[in-house]
């Protein structure tokens, strides 16, 4: 594309040095940066980091980059969301850090700050209404910023579990509803007006139910359609066109996947742009203006990231196209451009970069480097992440990543890395600290999206509850043969690991396929299908159903012979098993209960427990001392033919 010319790329200038090798430490050390936005005005500029252990969000003045406020939350909490309010005012919200194998939980509390570095203080709930908690509307969403009132913000909240739409001052914690939905626990999408014209949620009588409600032309809600999930979703993107359509993604069997609007005076539904294949749409792209922006565009992971305009008449479309010819090989992210349209944060990434930020100037068409989330990681090091995909056994299409040493290709001692969930996670095109820290020290790395996993529509993750254990680890093991047949692997020189779910599977892998794997690394794993009583999901009565329905935990025929903990005698890999004492999602006593019948069994096994750590380990030490062991563990089972190792 000739557009590329026409781009001016300014980098800071960094002397000449030779490469270091890269260390545990740079592999498992947090990022410098991961978000970052900018005020409407274009003077400041957000910035929400991890260096310090949790993730904090600092205001930076954008020319001299002078930090001006920042929020940092102390003992287990930490940054979460974050927008600009106005020009000077920065909301940030407060999340409860449970570890780095789980998203962090919410607290419900937001805190605000001018960037002058005054008036930062809890906005939500209100600090005036101590003990009041029980009355206060739940949850708080700002929906709309409201530009022409810089104290004030539009935020959905809940009242008796209905969504209501609000009138928020960021500075006193006043609020005013303003109307109210049509069903409960869901959402309420609102026009250019400011005013409310879709509402969505669960149906009184069933949980089950989806209903969608929209407003007719007397302002009033009415039903325009009710579906249970399993049989496909209408999920309202955005109310459009002078308010008069609505924009939504559907995957219902009888339309077929695509983007769809529905038009809000005569409820017919029309077609925008088919979605071919079975890949979910991951985000959305919207046009290049600050005022009201609208989507013209999705992106998708099929096997690389792609992107596709359905509106291609637009500014975003050419400030896209020309992004992605600079920037070839590479996700581009553009965020939410200044009031006066002019500039915005352009993301870049791919397999090897975890992020690149750049200040991108439309006036000039111009982009200037800002800041890199981890400026350490060395990427002409680092192999490549290829797509991969296989039949299964029963004719399923399976798909994956394989991530290979720089260089090398075949006969391979490989890890296959299997990822958490089960249900809904995947993995995907981007940079992996593990898996590149695996492939970088000599070992090719195979992750698979067996079924259940994510990505794929509904089908390929809700028909397969109660598939752990049999098909779903057969793929995992048809995997492995696949890599075998293909000359990467060496037969001889294989382990099986995995955190949480990806734990259970490595045990449940040396379990059914004893010759298979050499070793099996688990952590922070389940072992043990009644174990979760333990847990965190047990807590919560939709928690309970979800193990029901998925795990099979009310079957107790089922969970016994579903969990490996109950069949160790038929192990004959190396183990290690990495636990912390404080993890709630899958608690101590899976460790507990495995290492026990493993000790009935004299079966040996290499462990590491650390004291108060949750679903992963968040201190950057006991990180870096989980994986230095794993290393050393694969090197001790594999023989991976690496005269020294690359760990410091």
């Amino acid at each position: 594309m000739k557009i590329l010319k026409a781009f001016v790329l300014s980098f800071l200038l960094l002397p000449i040095t030779s490469i270091a090798q890269l260390t545990v430490e740079d592999f498992f050390k947090y990022s410098q940066a991961d978000s970052l936005r900018l005020s409407p005005d274009g003077k400041y500029l957000a910035v929400r980091g991890e260096a310090t252990g949790k993730k904090e969000v600092y205001i930076l003045d954008r020319e001299t980059k002078e930090i001006k406020q920042r929020f940092f939350f102390p003992q287990d909490f930490e940054a979460g969301s974050f927008f600009w309010a106005s020009d000077k005012r920065l909301v940030v919200s407060q999340n409860k850090k449970v570890g780095p194998l789980d998203l962090p939980a919410r607290t419900g509390y937001y805190f605000a700050g001018d960037v002058d570095g005054t008036k930062k203080y809890q906005i939500w709930p209100p600090r005036n209404k101590a003990g009041a908690g029980t009355s206060l509307p739940r949850g708080f969403r700002v929906v709309d910023t409201l530009d022409s009132d810089e104290d004030k913000v539009l935020a959905i909240m809940y009242e008796r579990n209905y969504p209501a739409l609000f009138e928020f001052d960021i500075y006193s914690s006043r609020y005013k509803k303003l109307e109210t939905g049509a069903v409960k626990n869901g959402n309420l999408l609102i026009g250019s007006d400011k005013k409310a014209y879709v509402s969505i949620g669960l149906a009184d009588e069933d949980d089950d139910l989806i209903v969608l409600y929209l407003k007719n032309s007397s302002g009033e809600w009415e039903k325009f359609e009710e579906f249970k999930r399993e049989n496909g979703m209408i999920n309202p993107i955005q109310v459009y066109d002078n308010d008069s359509k609505l924009m939504v993604f559907s995957d219902r069997n009888e339309q077929g996947s695509g983007i769809y609007s529905i038009d809000l005076s005569t409820k017919e539904m029309s077609l925008v742009h088919k979605l071919e294949g079975d890949a979910d749409v991951e985000g959305y792209i919207y046009d290049y203006q600050y005022d009201n922006p609208q989507v013209v565009g999705v992106e998708r992971l099929p096997n690389y990231p792609e992107t596709s305009f359905f509106n291609t008449e637009n500014r975003a479309y050419k400030i896209q196209s020309s992004l992605e010819a600079a920037f070839p090989d590479k996700v581009v992210d553009i965020g939410q451009p200044t009031r006066d349209n002019r500039f915005s944060i352009v993301k870049v990434s791919n397999d090897q970069d975890a992020g690149t930020f750049y200040l991108y100037d439309a006036k000039n068409n111009k982009l200037s480097f800002e800041m890199k989330a981890l400026p350490w990681i060395k990427t002409e090091e680092l192999g490549l992440r290829h797509p991969i995909s296989f039949k299964a056994r029963d004719g399923l299409e399976i798909r994956g990543y394989l991530t290979l040493p720089k260089g090398k290709e075949k006969n391979l001692p490989m890890v296959v890395l299997v990822h958490g969930g089960p249900y809904g996670p995947y993995d995907r095109w981007n940079y992996d600290p593990e898996a590149h820290y695996y492939a970088y020290n000599g070992y090719a790395v195979l992750q698979v999206n067996y079924r259940g996993s994510g990505g794929r529509g509904r089908s390929f993750q809700y028909d397969h509850y109660k598939k752990m254990g049999r098909e779903m680890q057969d793929d995992l093991t048809d995997a492995t043969l696949w890599a075998v047949e293909k000359g990467i692997a060496d037969k001889d020189r294989i382990c099986i690991a995995g955190a949480s779910y990806g734990a259970y599977a490595a045990l449940m892998g040396v379990v059914k396929e004893p010759d298979l794997y050499q070793c099996a690394i688990g952590y922070a794993g389940a072992y043990d299908i009644k174990v979760f009583k333990y847990s965190d999901i047990y807590e919560r009565e939709t928690g309970r159903e979800f193990l029901n329905e998925a795990w099979g935990y009310d079957n107790e025929e089922f969970a016994y012979e579903r969990s490996p903990v109950n069949f160790v005698d038929k192990i004959k890999a190396n183990l290690l098993i990495v636990h912390g004492t404080g993890d709630r999602r899958t608690p101590i006593e899976h460790y507990e209960v495995l290492t026990e019948k493993l000790d009935e069994a004299n079966i040996p096994y290499q462990s590491l427990v650390k004291p108060n750590e949750g679903h992963g380990f968040a201190d950057e030490e006991n990180r870096i001392e989980a994986y230095t062991k794993m290393l050393n563990f694969l090197n001790q089972n594999l023989k991976t033919k690496v005269t020294t190792s690359r760990v410091d």
